[in-house]
């Protein structure tokens, strides 16, 4: 079976008490969930896989700040999403309704 995969992800404050601090969620869902039961919050049709990091990334010249940015969420994306990757590659043995894996 195939199972279309959906992510997620908008940048939010942490506290408004601690300053700036930022991050980024990402939620996934699956592509086969009507949208309008997906978009609804109390069926809880997203998880929660993981927070990105964000940086201001000062450490880098001004030329190579944004490059640096990309690497590193392509990189955290990575980190997240392997164990998906894992399970498209090799598969991964589920239970169906009626009991047969």
């Amino acid at each position: 079976m195939v199972a279309p995969v959906i992510l997620l992800s908008d940048k939010t404050a942490l506290s408004v008490f601690s300053g700036d601090k930022k991050a980024w969620p990402v939620y996934l869902t699956i592509g086969n969930i009507s949208k309008d039961v997906r978009r609804r919050v109390s069926v809880h049709a997203m998880i929660l896989i993981g927070y990105l990091p964000v940086s201001k990334l000062e450490c880098f010249h001004k030329k190579t700040r944004s490059v640096a940015g990309y690497r590193l969420f392509h990189y955290a994306m990575s980190l997240l999403l392997h164990p998906l990757v894992d399970a498209g590659r090799k598969g991964r043995a589920m239970v169906c309704t009626d009991g047969f894996v």
